[in-house]
This record gives C-alpha cells, sequence and structure tokens, in this order.
C-alpha cells in the first residue's frame, strides 16, 4: 500500500482571498456607521458645552437681578468694563485664557474654570495669527445685542446705522421673554475662520454675514437659547454651509434671501 499523503489545514490562495474579500466589504459596511457614532459623539459634546454656557449665562442673572452679562469688544482686554470673556484671535496678545478664567477680565470667570466648555470637539486646534499658530482657545461667541456695552463696532454701522436706535439691545432677561416669542439665542458655535471677538455680529436689515455660523456638525450649528434650551440648527441654504470660500473678516459677505439669516434674525432681536 501506499502510504497517504499527508493531510493539511492550511488555507488556498482562492479561500485567502475571499476572506480579505469579506473583511473589506464587512470593513466598507462598518466605517460609516463608526464615522457617524463618532461624528454624533462630538455633536453631544458641544451641545453640553452651550448647555453650560446658558446655564451660567442664567446663573449670572440670577446672581445680578435679571441684569445680563456684558458683552461687546475692547481693543485691549480690559477691567472696565470686562466682558463675560474677553480676547481676540487676530492679537496674540489676546489670545490667552487669562482673559477667559481671570473674574478680573471675564464675568463668566467665578462660575467656568476650564477652557475646555469654550471649546467645540469639531473646531481646529490653532489659528493663524501673523502668520504663527496659535491655540485656538474658544469655539463659540454671543449674540452681539445681548448685553452690548461701550461703543457699537463701526463694522457694523456702515450697513446698520440704525441697529442702536431701531433694534433693542437686551439688558434684562425678563426683557427678552417678554418680547422674543421666538427665543432669543445666546451662543452658538462660529465657523473656525470667522470667530474672532467674544460677540457674534449680526446685520438686523442687510442680506449679509457679519459672522458666519459653524456647520461642522453634518451641515447644522449648535445654538443656545436665554430659556436654556439648545437647538441643533440644520442650516438650509449652501452658501451658510460653503462659508469657507467667503472672506470671513470682511463682515459684509452677501447672501440675498438666505433662510438661514432670516432665522437667525428672529432669534436675534426686535424693534424698539
Amino acid at each position: 500500500m501506499k502510504p497517504r499523503a499527508p493531510v493539511t489545514n492550511a488555507f488556498t490562495l482562492i479561500e485567502l482571498l475571499v476572506v480579505i474579500a469579506i473583511i473589506a466589504i464587512l470593513a466598507a459596511m462598518l466605517l460609516p456607521a463608526v464615522a457617524k457614532a463618532k461624528m454624533h459623539g462630538k455633536r453631544v459634546i458641544c451641545i453640553s458645552n452651550q448647555k453650560q454656557l446658558a446655564v451660567t449665562w442664567m446663573l449670572y442673572v440670577a446672581d445680578n437681578n435679571d441684569w445680563v452679562p456684558s458683552n461687546g469688544h475692547s481693543m485691549r482686554p480690559t477691567i472696565s468694563p470686562k466682558y463675560w470673556v474677553q480676547g481676540a484671535f487676530f492679537d496674540p496678545s489676546q489670545n490667552s485664557d487669562q482673559f477667559m478664567l481671570d473674574p478680573a477680565y471675564a464675568q463668566f470667570a467665578n462660575y467656568l474654570r476650564t477652557t475646555k466648555v469654550y471649546i467645540c470637539p469639531t473646531d481646529v486646534q490653532t489659528t493663524k495669527v501673523n502668520g504663527a499658530d496659535v491655540p485656538k482657545l474658544r469655539s463659540y461667541a454671543l449674540n452681539a445685542y445681548v448685553g452690548w456695552v461701550g461703543p457699537w463696532d463701526e463694522r457694523m454701522k456702515p450697513l446698520d446705522s440704525r441697529s442702536l436706535s431701531v433694534y433693542r439691545v437686551f439688558r434684562k432677561q425678563s426683557d427678552m421673554v417678554a418680547q422674543m416669542p421666538k427665543g432669543t439665542f445666546l451662543f452658538l458655535d462660529v465657523h473656525p475662520k470667522s470667530i474672532c471677538w467674544p460677540y457674534f455680529g449680526m446685520h438686523m436689515e442687510t442680506d449679509s454675514f457679519f459672522n458666519f455660523p459653524g456647520s461642522s456638525h453634518g451641515r447644522s450649528g449648535i445654538v443656545s437659547f436665554s430659556d436654556g434650551h439648545i437647538e441643533t440648527r440644520k442650516w438650509r441654504d449652501k452658501r451658510t454651509v460653503a462659508a469657507e470660500s467667503r472672506d470671513h473678516h470682511n463682515h459684509n459677505d452677501d447672501s440675498a434671501r438666505n433662510e438661514d439669516l432670516a432665522w437667525l434674525r428672529e432669534r436675534t432681536t426686535v424693534r424698539k
């Protein structure tokens, strides 16, 4: 009798190729789900951040007899007046967490002790300032018509010269509740290349963006309101989402009949 050939358990080349193909198909099916779950997790963190900012805003109001935190800008951080936070990204000397965490400069400093709350997880880690990379310390801005003090930003005047005389700048939360039936937005995440000062500028009578809202959450932005609730707003106009193609610091980017602008305006302020 001839001896039997030894039995082997090795895969053939064709079997290996079949297994590899199956793994590739499964990976292609799973990766979008993993990416979607990761994006959802970042959105949840951003919602949590803005919830903390809105609650902090409300705590300040409760501690100060209904008066809202101050908002606006100074060319240099100042202790009088001081704002909810201070600092601007165009100047390295202002890009310091001191102006967010030091009570001498920031009204929120007594409530929030970390800069992590101010940063959306989808935001870039650094920003260019005079050609140099500096840390990105803040992703959110406060509605310019809520708590504004000091001189109005001159860049809003050429187009909205009547803003302060015609539109209300809210000083008390009770006024916002009484006069804004659709709610007043407080904070939103701002496009990484459009954020600068602590306030979010809005043109009330011209169809143009002063600042662009963020859209990194699946074409959506996270918006907090003066009653403490949070909304995920799906931007509907492609010009809102395609902000990266614009001049973010021209503060006058035309966007006629943009329903996203109309939605924001209805929640920004009202005529006196």
